[in-house]
């Protein structure tokens, strides 16, 4: 187990997020998984309990990837009903590749998520990215924990109240939801006006860049560690089948 430069970690992300994107077949997909599930162990973030967490996003990659496999035709057929080819070879092998590709990205995107969002600033600013974005970024990553928070409590005062939100049909759920979501992003608006004003009273922008409180240096471990993702990266896009 390893504490990574916040680069290494940003780094990482776009090596396997971008290959990704780019494989197609499941094999390759496959072998990029269990090494982003090594890097993952690698930078001690707790897999089970990630699995726990974003347990619901499953059950919608699994409905999307069966979607996928539904509507792509082609290859060998697998369940049909009458003359209607309802699952077929590619079908399913792009369904797979669905599912394979949306856990990589998630999984690589939990490589920074399990750091403090100030040092991902910092990795950010050090990376010459204008330190205006990377306090976006900060403010992005503060806010959407509050967001869901605030909007958490609201369902839970509406359960408290006496409504089953089972229960109720859609079109008053989707109506409910709406009344629920406009005072949580009243709310949002109203800390983000407080937080502008505050950084006008301390002269945000005016200076052309910014010192840091936490001064970054890349060990041997971090360019070990980029190297021998880069490399395995490279191998599985082009040697595996």
């Amino acid at each position: 187990m390893i504490k990574p430069d916040p680069r290494t970690r940003i780094i990482i992300l776009f090596i396997i997020s971008s290959a990704a994107v780019l494989i197609r077949k499941i094999g390759p997909l496959f072998w990029l998984f269990l090494m982003t599930l090594i890097l993952c162990r690698l930078f001690s973030i707790s897999l089970s309990a990630s699995v726990k967490r974003l347990k619901k996003l499953w059950y919608f990659f699994l409905v999307l990837a069966l979607v996928q496999s539904i509507f792509t035709s082609g290859g060998e057929t697998i369940f049909s009903i009458g003359n209607i080819r309802i699952l077929t070879a590619m079908g399913l092998e792009s369904g797979i590749s669905i599912m394979l590709r949306m856990s990589i990205v998630i999984f690589s995107a939990l490589i920074v998520a399990s750091a403090p969002p100030l040092e991902i600033v910092y990795g950010l600013t050090k990376m010459k990215l204008p330190y205006e974005i990377a306090f976006m970024v900060l403010l992005a990553m503060k806010f959407l924990p509050l967001f869901r928070e605030e909007f958490s409590d609201s369902i839970a005062a509406v359960q408290l109240a006496g409504a089953d939100l089972h229960k109720i049909p859609l079109r008053q759920k989707l109506s409910l939801y709406a009344c629920i979501l406009t005072p949580s992003v009243a709310k949002a608006l109203s800390r983000a006006r407080y937080i502008s004003l505050s950084m006008e009273c301390r002269a945000f922008r005016v200076y052309p860049c910014r010192t840091d409180y936490c001064i970054l240096k890349m060990k041997g471990t971090d360019y070990t560690v980029i190297l021998a993702t880069l490399t395995m990266t490279i191998i599985i896009f082009i040697c595996l089948p």
